[in-house]
């Protein structure tokens, strides 16, 4: 033990002056934002705000033995101690592991043996993610004591790079709804996280993890990080392994990376991505370096935008960000134009619901009839402090209720959709949108969200911070960018190119 307190000690000698350097820089330097706006937070005095790193920040100082994986790690689940109780963002934290695991990691870096950019990195998955040994409730009653005997392939993934599992976040019961129930927003404690990823996203926000995954069925895993003030990357349908996770819809589900900046996504995305032969929907397509490929030039793009028309029912303050971050990328050499959008458009959403609830009464067959046979699997949320209130068995229900026509017009038309989506973006790279209608707990009801349409025909989406509303004051606003199937790294450049230009990421809350 003395001997691994000397080696930490080494750590924390070695990067005092790295780390206070590149912690103050930017976390001091005056901001360009409107007044009125949040402004950007100093570390506490007298000492390094290790949950203030950014994931790739964190990365270079473990590789280059000037971080401890375990200092790291313990700075971590002091702040979920010091915060969780506030943000409610984790289900479960798996302090006694993550520190072995730390420990594990702190060990084979000393000995030269580096797996990676995510070795020793403290990150947290959603609790519909399989975790052997560990319970994934889902957020349910009916799994309350559920533990796998097996990892799903994106943890399985993340542990074989390293990383460190903290714990399992928080989202509404088996991820139905865009409302976190319990996870508090970090910009405003009395305002949601949305959903249903809105455990993973508050985490972030909180400096509670470096990085975490979600999953999107209907926007969720962009959805709360639009209202958070994080990155989220719904990545192409197929490329990231959906085995061992609880499903809502086996066909609209995508399981991705949430992050505290672009950056830190593509570091994410390139140990989640890739083909898996227990999901029968994952693609055999090669696994680019996303990484690397992330500081290409953006200069000369074209870049489609929604009529105006169609986003005048959007919230003021969500208009007036998206047409400032349009500027900023029209600055940057890029060319954007309004593009007439398909009439299917309008109506994806309605497909989208019967295709989700139908799949849904398909997965929840096996609880409802233990329902009845037993009275034993009640829904309702896991945790008994929230009210007992749960709308997944009237959605079920509902479900069983569609007829295999209603199902199979559903799926044709969702062909023609996109089919007529690939037409629309041939035209150009990339499409922007906002990524919500507005911030969070704030009433918008555009007649198209650009949000589960993404789900129904599977293109890579990413949402990435762009400002903050001014009434009421200081909350996050995303820019949502898109591209055509498996353009995961384009979507990816674009928002960091984006990101570099602005200093909406470089901003944290008040806790």
């Amino acid at each position: 033990m003395k001997a691994n307190q000397e080696t930490r000690r080494d750590f924390l000698k070695n990067s005092a002056t790295t780390l206070t350097g590149a912690l103050l820089s930017p976390l001091t330097e005056p901001s360009s934002s409107a007044s009125g706006s949040p402004q950007v937070s100093a570390p506490p005095s007298g000492g390094l705000d290790l949950p203030a790193l950014t994931l790739a920040a964190a990365a270079e100082r473990i590789r280059k033995k000037q971080l401890s994986p375990v200092e790291l790690t313990q700075a971590i689940l002091d702040r979920i101690a010091k915060l969780d109780s506030k943000v409610g963002a984790f289900i479960t934290v798996t302090a006694d592991q993550a520190l072995a695991a730390a420990r594990a990691a702190e060990q084979e870096i000393q000995q030269g043996r580096y797996r990676g950019p995510l070795h020793g990195i403290p990150v947290g998955v959603k609790d519909t993610h399989y975790t052997q040994g560990i319970r994934t409730t889902a957020a349910t009653r009916v799994l309350h004591d559920f533990v796998p005997t097996f990892d799903a392939t994106v943890v399985r993934k993340l542990k074989e790079a390293g990383a460190i599992l903290i714990g399992k976040t928080n989202l509404p019961e088996f991820s139905f709804g865009g409302y976190t129930p319990g996870t508090n927003n970090p910009w405003d404690l009395s305002r949601n996280s949305a959903g249903s990823s809105g455990g993973s996203a508050a985490a972030l926000a909180a400096g509670m993890l470096l990085g975490a995954t979600g999953g999107d069925t209907s926007g969720s895993i962009r959805n709360p990080a639009s209202t958070c003030g994080v990155v989220g990357h719904k990545p192409t349908f197929g490329l990231v392994s959906r085995y061992g996770i609880v499903p809502i819809s086996w066909t609209l589900d995508h399981i991705g990376p949430l992050a505290k900046t672009v950056e830190d996504a593509p570091i994410l995305l390139r140990v989640l991505a890739g083909y898996d032969p227990n999901d029968a929907y994952s693609a055999r397509v090669t696994v680019p370096d996303y990484p690397r490929l992330l500081k290409r030039p953006v200069r000369g793009l074209r870049l489609g935008i929604p009529p105006a028309e169609i986003l005048k029912d959007f919230y003021p303050d969500t208009q007036e960000s998206f047409r400032q971050a349009t500027k900023v990328l029209e600055g940057l050499g890029c060319r954007v134009q309004e593009v007439k959008l398909p009439p299917t458009l309008e109506l994806a959403s309605a497909a989208h619901t019967i295709i989700r609830i139908c799949d849904a009464a398909a997965y929840h067959r096996q609880f409802l009839r233990q329902f009845l046979r037993t009275k034993a699997a009640q829904y309702g949320p896991g945790n008994p402090a929230l009210p007992a209130v749960s709308q997944v068995r009237t959605t079920v229900e509902a479900g069983s209720l569609l007829t295999a026509a209603q199902y199979h017009k559903a799926q044709q038309f969702r062909r023609v959709y996109i089919r007529e989506m690939l037409e629309l973006y041939a035209s150009f790279d990339a499409f922007l949108s906002p990524a919500m209608p507005a911030p969070a707990d704030v009433q918008a009801t555009p007649r198209i969200t650009f949000r589960s349409e993404y789900n129904l025909n599977g293109f890579p989406a990413v949402s990435v911070p762009c400002g903050f509303s001014t009434s009421p004051a200081g909350l996050p606003i995303g820019l949502q960018i898109s591209a055509r199937p498996f353009q995961d790294a384009n979507v990816l450049a674009l928002a960091y190119a984006y990101e570099s230009a602005t200093d909406w990421h470089k901003r944290k809350p008040a806790l």
